[in-house]
């Protein structure tokens, strides 16, 4: 989707729309951090050759997957009907760049009363071009595992964005798994944001070990009644790179229930902010929203930040929340140690054990194993040199 490539005309529409408003919107609104400071905006030389064509693997029976383009020669209304329907592209500043560069979207769409037994596994390489979408359209009492990878090989010389749109029809349920590691030497911008209508239910599972500073903007709108988020997130940031962990979860339909579970681990001169953010409308009687939000640090050097907000505006409701930033105890590590352990390998137990508190929270087994798996792989990768993120 490169100027040098034919565009369709009303993804070209949208291009200008966001080149013509960037200027005059905002940065997103994050508590605990000033954007203003962030290389957000650092674009890559433009290149002469084309985006790469996307690989998609082949969607379950019934499922439709595929690139923007070929979503509006085929399934043109049912793809704008519902595109920035979540996200629009003036949400805020980031937003319009994000689609003033788009390179490649993609289009997910599970029909109504679709029960998809198998994964759907999407591969997101950053490396393919460095801003990219999905538009995931769950039909009515529909049901698909989705995992997701988002990588790129090296850490590049620019900016990066990911947007995932995902829209819940009624008696939708979603098992959304997640594991992050986009590199840049400025910023990653990753955010996913979901509608959830009448007894829909999404379980999201994130593993956050991105490097360069990253924005990790996670949102869920429970419109319907009887909706459902669970929001499991565990995050790494190691040598001097920063991670910005921004989830909300928002309560707007009666007896809807909101559970947020974060744990994030720093270490070296790492440094992450960890808001939790639980809101509750007027007229969302008997909602119920949770959340617990830890933070362990491994080093004097270390920064960490963790920040449970709960705003109210109803009386017949349930509503928590924790939080802990705390260095790790060096009797445990002492004791490990004792027993033989090398220190290394000591740290590697403590942090699996801290961040395994917010794993157990993912309902699916499949999904906690998918989590579990990326976990060990980053651990097993903390001893091996790293690509310095931007001071």
């Amino acid at each position: 989707m490169k100027a040098n490539q034919t565009r369709h005309p009303w993804l070209q529409d949208l291009v200008d729309q966001a080149s013509r408003q960037e200027d005059g919107l905002d940065l997103p609104p994050i508590e605990r951090v000033n954007l203003h400071q962030w290389p957000l905006f650092d674009q890559a030389p433009a290149s002469s050759q084309p985006t790469p064509p996307v690989n998609l693997p082949k969607p379950p029976e019934g499922v439709i997957l595929c690139d923007w383009q070929t979503a509006l020669e085929d399934h043109a209304d049912l793809f704008k009907t519902h595109l920035q329907s979540v996200i629009p592209l003036d949400q805020h500043k980031v937003t319009a760049h994000h689609y003033r560069h788009l390179d490649r979207g993609l289009f997910i769409y599970v029909p109504d009363e679709t029960q998809v037994k198998d994964w759907l596994e999407l591969t997101i390489d950053l490396s393919q071009g460095p801003h990219q979408q999905v538009l995931l359209v769950m039909g009515r009492n529909s049901r698909l595992t989705l995992v997701e990878s988002l990588y790129n090989q090296a850490a590049v010389p620019a900016s990066q964005t990911y947007l995932a749109e995902i829209i819940l029809e009624e008696g939708a349920q979603l098992d959304y798994i997640a594991k992050d590691q986009a590199k840049s030497q400025t910023t990653n911008y990753i955010t996913r944001q979901a509608r959830i209508k009448d007894q829909s239910q999404l379980q999201w599972a994130i593993a956050s070990f991105n490097q360069g500073q990253s924005l990790v903007d996670t949102h869920a709108l429970l419109e319907g009644s009887g909706a459902q988020a669970d929001l499991a997130l565990v995050a790494i940031s190691d040598g001097n790179h920063q991670q910005v962990i921004d989830s909300k979860l928002t309560n707007a339909g009666s007896h809807s229930t909101a559970h947020i579970h974060q744990h994030g681990v720093v270490l070296d001169q790492g440094r992450l902010t960890m808001n939790g953010v639980g809101k509750i409308h007027k007229g969302a009687k008997l909602a119920d929203a949770q959340q617990e939000n830890r933070l362990l640090m491994l080093s004097d050097q270390a920064r960490g930040d963790a920040n449970p907000i709960l705003m109210i505006d109803e009386f017949e409701v349930t509503a928590g929340h924790a939080a802990s930033v705390a260095q790790v105890d060096e009797t445990q590590l002492w004791y490990l140690m004792s027993r033989g352990i090398p220190r290394q390998e000591a740290e590697w137990l403590v942090i699996r054990g801290f961040l395994m508190q917010a794993i157990s929270q993912i309902k699916d087994q499949a999904g906690r194993q998918v989590i579990l798996q990326a976990l060990d792989q980053q651990l097993q990768a903390l001893d091996q040199p790293q690509e310095n993120g931007h001071e």
